[in-house]
């Protein structure tokens, strides 16, 4: 293999999928969300697309807005906490490159939200929600690894390291995220008879941080001329909607569709290549756009006023949109074997994913009500698609909820739990951006045979909410 190809083509990409998706794993029904924006939806791990009943509907079915009565404000928080681990190894009949790292993080992502709903006339209510759909902190911190071109650090940083130090052949790395996605959604609702229609324009704004590093194999010692880093712009901000409707067959039966449109955040923004080397002086401009995919949603309520069921069916196309990412850089700083280029592709190989959610609502008494729910989602993603941060994508298959209403005065109280149950430790597959980014053996060659890695992830949530009644 022609020396340096692993560390300047590959690497780059490595980076990349950090910056689109370092913290992504945290999220739930689809892969980049929380399993619900308020408590009470929670607690029914997520559905509640055609039950409805509270002032979020707005973010979900504006349809749905019909449906709350009188004047209400909802608040509160979440948090999902993922617990990642993550493992690799590399064996080589030079013992000099053999290494194994098992890494286990906990992050937490916190969701509050607040929203607002207002009856305009007998047949129209309008709607406001402000919340964080998703986002949290995440990366590997100081895994062992060969350098990218499998010389000594000295070799390949051109640095004079002392000792074992420098004349050792393996360093660690270090990678951090920071991301999320903001919401401002206003909308309203239209009541004819038994059916309602509803449509929402959201105002969408994301912020994202990536810093990679690389040190001495004893994690002390930052080798300069080495690393990245990246910063959206302050103007990250993009327009979305979403359209809703629900019909009323009878009192105890309901069904409804809901639409929520492509969302193109410009994460725009500046890229430092190469810490502190005079070569890349400045940082140079980027140019992406983080893509929130389309979701369809065909819901169904019915049951009695004590003891409600909520059954939606979730789509949502990754595929179109997460297939493969581009970043654009401002100047021809980044290094492959065929020269400096301006341009990277990521392979992502996300697919679209389905989601089968049951909720189940019991009004036990006037100051109580019981919530639980189960979701099942298809793979978002397989092997081909595993880094060092993603893992927590391939265990999102399996929710399970639970929670509570306690009703008081014009109050009422909510409180949920979930968990995401992990699925089996996922391998990593050949041939991926990370694989051929860490398969590094000797000088110029990858031992790809030689590498593994696999993940695990459990995110457990909460959320604690209130809701407010003015009527």
């Amino acid at each position: 293999m022609q020396r340096g190809f692993v560390r300047n083509k590959y690497s780059v990409f490595i980076i990349f999928l950090l910056f689109v998706f370092g913290s992504g794993e945290v999220l739930a029904v689809d892969g980049l969300y929380f399993n619900a924006i308020n408590s009470r939806y929670l607690g029914l791990a997520g559905a509640g697309y055609a039950l409805g009943g509270s002032p979020v509907d707005v973010a979900l079915n504006p349809a749905n807005l019909s449906l709350v009565k009188g004047k209400k404000l909802e608040f509160g928080l979440g948090a999902s906490i993922i617990q990642n681990r993550y493992r690799d190894r590399f064996q080589d009949p030079n013992p000099e490159l053999v290494y194994e790292n098992d890494k286990s993080t906990n992050v937490v992502g916190p969701g509050p939200y607040i929203a607002f709903k207002l009856p305009v006339t007998e047949t129209i209510n309008y709607g406001v929600t402000f919340y964080v759909p998703g986002g949290a902190s995440g990366g590997v911190d100081k895994i062992t690894r060969n350098t990218p071109t499998g010389e000594t650090v000295n070799q390949w940083a051109d640095v004079n390291l002392p000792g074992p130090l420098g004349n050792s052949k393996q360093i660690k790395e270090s990678n951090s995220n920071t991301f999320a996605v903001f919401k401002l959604v206003n909308g309203l609702s239209v009541k004819f008879g038994n059916l309602s229609l509803g449509g929402s324009v959201e105002l969408a704004y994301g912020t994202q941080k990536l810093n990679q590093k690389y040190y001495d194999i004893t994690g002390n010692i930052e080798i300069p001329g080495q690393g990245y880093y990246y910063e959206s712009s302050k103007n990250a901000f993009a327009v979305g909607g979403i359209l809703g409707a629900n019909y009323s067959f009878s009192d105890s039966f309901r069904i409804a569709y809901a639409y929520q449109s492509h969302v193109g955040i410009p994460l725009n923004g500046g890229y430092s290549i190469g810490t502190n080397d005079p070569n890349y002086y400045r940082k140079t401009g980027v140019s992406y756009t983080f893509d929130l995919p389309e979701k369809h949603v065909l819901g169904f309520a019915f049951g009695p006023e004590n003891l409600k069921f909520a059954l939606d069916f979730v789509y949502t196309n990754y595929g179109s949109y997460l297939r493969k990412a581009n970043q654009t850089l401002e100047d021809p700083w980044l290094p492959t074997p065929l020269g400096k280029t301006g341009s990277a592709d990521a392979h992502l190989n996300f697919r679209d994913q389905w989601a089968v959610i049951l909720g189940v609502e019991y009004k036990a008494s006037s100051s109580w009500i019981l919530r639980g729910g189960y979701s099942y989602n298809s793979p978002l993603v397989k092997s081909n698609a595993l880094g060092g941060t993603t893992g927590g994508f391939f265990s999102l298959t399996d929710i399970v909820s639970a929670g509570f209403s306690y009703l008081f005065d014009s109050w009422s109280l909510d409180l949920a739990v979930s968990y995401n149950i992990p699925r089996k430790t996922i391998e990593g597959g050949k041939g991926t951006d990370w694989d051929l980014s860490h398969a590094v053996g000797s000088v110029g060659n990858a031992n790809l045979t030689g590498y593994s890695y696999n993940a695990r992830a459990a995110i457990p949530s909460f959320s604690i909410g209130a809701v407010k009644s003015f009527d």
